[in-house]
């Protein structure tokens, strides 16, 4: 099955973020949101002009999800993922997804990035 190679980003639920990012999210799954693309691409540039940092953990977090179903084994995977995103950590780019569909079940590889969005110590 193809690679999707567009990139989601998550934030924490609970994550405190600057006013003037107006980041719009939605509910993604317990404890994360999700943003939307449009404002994905630009999130880096907007948190710079907030006088924030967005650090990026340069290991991706690679975990693997089994089911029966695409969706099924896309959620497992994405679970484990996210369970091995540290607390220092308040956001997470899920950078590609591969599906591969074998004779009895559906494998899905993703690779997460860790990220920090945080106060810019210099610029206080």
């Amino acid at each position: 099955m193809p690679k999707s190679h567009e990139p989601a980003f998550l934030v924490r639920a609970d994550t405190r973020l600057p006013v003037d990012l107006k980041l719009t999210t939605r509910k993604f799954r317990e404890g994360w949101d999700s943003v939307p693309s449009r404002n994905a691409r630009v999130l880096g540039k907007r948190v710079k002009r907030c006088q924030w940092q967005l650090v990026v953990h340069a290991e991706p977090l690679l975990k693997g999800g089994l089911g029966e179903t695409p969706q099924a084994a896309t959620a497992r995977a994405l679970k484990l993922a996210l369970r091995q995103v540290g607390k220092s950590f308040n956001a997470a780019r899920v950078q590609y997804l591969e599906l591969n569909k074998y004779p009895w079940f559906y494998l899905a590889t993703v690779a997460v990035y860790p990220h920090a969005i945080k106060q810019d110590s210099s610029a206080t």
